[in-house]
């Protein structure tokens, strides 16, 4: 995954493997020039196990799905951990709306052998859940190894999934 923050500095999660390869955010500016990265594989704070996805809130704040552990870490934009948010489920895909009030999405994906998750999660950057939508299946409404979410507002998302081999766009109903 990659996101951009407000001065255009891109950060990479970067180590999908399970322990194999790297389990860090590679931080580069808005040239593409290396300027740091943070984490290392692991279970604490600041560690990683399976990055999956990444997003910046309008704050500069840093999500980082760490999908082996079961949660999302947070971070500032120098790395220094801030929060973690661990609601018992495997965060596969991440976004964070615009607008003045955020909201961060997220799936709940099942992997390439099972159709046991698929739900996806609307959340308060806080990670308290304040609705959720779908199941796993291939008919249009379900979602099979969601791998990406692109939400331009808080209604509209489009869903990327692997195992459908389709993108799905949605409008919820508001207030929802």
């Amino acid at each position: 995954g990659m996101a951009w923050d407000a001065q255009g500095n891109l950060y990479v999660a970067d180590g999908q493997g399970d322990g194999i390869g790297n389990a860090r955010v590679a931080k580069f500016d808005k040239d593409a020039h290396f300027i740091k990265s943070w984490g290392q594989r692991g279970s604490e704070p600041g560690q990683f196990n399976a990055l999956r996805g990444i997003a910046i809130d309008a704050k500069g704040m840093v999500y980082v799905l760490d999908g082996g552990n079961k949660r999302i870490q947070v971070f500032d934009a120098d790395g220094n951990p801030k929060a973690q948010i661990a609601n018992g489920f495997v965060p596969a895909a991440i976004c964070i709306t615009p607008g003045a009030h955020q909201y961060i999405y997220v799936s709940n994906s099942n992997d390439a052998e099972t159709l046991d998750n698929g739900e996806i999660y609307k959340m308060e950057l806080d990670g308290r859940i304040v609705g959720k939508f779908g199941r796993a299946g291939r008919v249009p409404k379900e979602f099979n190894m969601v791998n990406a979410i692109d939400c331009r507002s808080e209604n509209e998302l489009f869903v990327a999934e692997l195992g459908s081999w389709r993108v799905q766009k949605l409008t919820l109903k508001p207030g929802r």
